[in-house]
């Protein structure tokens, strides 16, 4: 008799995320991760609760994927953070049929550790202690939201004013991919700029 295939946690998550980005949520079953494993789909309880546990994990994978951006310079914690919200929403829409998963199975536990991460880097930057859950909800909302209309094809309803582009292209350092972008920084910046915070700048 042959050695049966191992398999890992990882490797069911990686296989998972492979297949719904292939062929989305509807494609997505036990059965097809256990065969795409080579085992058999029981096998996958000795790694997981249920299809739940796995969605969870899948979801955890992909907000996992962002990479972090330099800590700001001194007056430049906006523009840091509409960066990783940025790096964030290019990351959901490297994979946007596992954009309602990441919204259904987000993994708060994470979020609130970068939650306290980011709030300690606001606060050394002056950023009032009061403002700063409501600054993260409201980037990570805002951020959230856009993939979400951006990977289930729901169009703005708005265009750009002009020299939006070039404006929001200079300031984030990077060119955008799409009008939906744009707009999302702009909007972003917008809200961020119009928080009084009680400071000058």
């Amino acid at each position: 008799m042959g050695r049966k295939p191992a398999i890992t946690r990882k490797a069911v998550v990686t296989a998972a995320v492979e297949i719904i980005d292939r062929d989305g949520m509807e494609g997505f079953s036990l059965e097809r991760v256990a065969s795409a494993l080579g085992v058999r789909a029981p096998s996958l309880y000795n790694h997981f609760a249920d299809r739940t546990e796995i969605l969870a994990e899948v979801a955890r994978a992909i907000v996992l994927e962002t990479p972090r951006i330099p800590d700001p310079a001194p007056g430049q914690w906006r523009e840091w953070l509409i960066a990783e919200s940025l790096e964030f929403r290019n990351t959901l829409l490297r994979h946007p049929n596992l954009v309602p998963v990441v919204f259904a199975w987000f993994p708060e536990s994470l979020l609130h550790k970068l939650y306290a991460q980011y709030s300690d880097l606001l606060g050394a930057h002056g950023v009032p202690a009061s403002h700063h859950l409501f600054l993260l909800e409201a980037a990570h909302r805002m951020t959230v939201g856009s993939a979400v209309c951006t990977a289930t094809g729901r169009p703005a309803l708005i265009e750009l004013p002009s020299g939006g582009a070039a404006e929001s292209r200079e300031r984030t350092g990077s060119v955008a991919r799409d009008a939906d972008e744009l707009l999302f920084v702009d909007m972003l910046r917008a809200f961020l700029s119009g928080v009084d915070l009680g400071d000058p700048d």
